[in-house]
């Protein structure tokens, strides 16, 4: 964009200096024929005129274009912001969902593990009850074997004493 200012400004300058160097030429009279009618007038000057008018038309339009072009542009960065907020939203409220769901399920898995370990103690306290139980009928039928030995013992032991002496 640059280039076509400098460009313009040269040939701008070129036609100052043009017409300032044939500036006599350029304000000579002359006869000028619109089709309709005839005027005497400065032929260059006319020229010079209309020349100036198209390039300040050409200025405007191009002045209009680079508006509607920045206007366009902001509505874009403005739609793209909304649309930017919008997924930021969903994005926001997809992580919360996700965050609920992981809590959701921790609180299930702790519940789980909770009723596990509940089952477990309660089976390890049937077993140790179990096993006590069974230690001690051990336990009784062994003193009742031990007590039925003594006694055993106690009747042959008179009986091998008064036939050892």
């Amino acid at each position: 964009m640059k280039i076509i200012v400098w460009i313009t400004t040269v040939a701008l300058v070129m036609l100052a200096l043009f017409t300032a160097a044939n500036w006599s030429l350029v304000t000579a009279p002359a006869s000028l024929n619109f089709l309709a009618f005839s005027v005497q007038g400065p032929l260059g000057l006319i020229l010079l005129g209309a020349t100036l008018l198209l390039v300040a038309l050409c200025a405007v339009y191009v002045l209009s274009l680079r508006t509607s072009t920045l206007v366009e542009t902001r509505r874009h960065f403005k739609e793209l912001d909304v649309q930017r907020q919008l997924a930021d939203k969903a994005e926001a409220s997809r992580f919360t969902a996700l965050g609920i769901q992981i809590s959701d399920e921790l609180a299930r898995t702790r519940a789980a593990l909770d009723e596990t370990r509940t089952q477990l103690l309660q089976r390890a306290d049937t077993l140790e009850q179990s096993l006590l139980k069974s230690l001690n009928e051990t336990a009784n039928t062994l003193s009742a074997y031990v007590g039925e030995v003594d006694d055993k013992l106690d009747r042959l032991s008179p009986a091998a004493g008064s036939s050892l002496t």
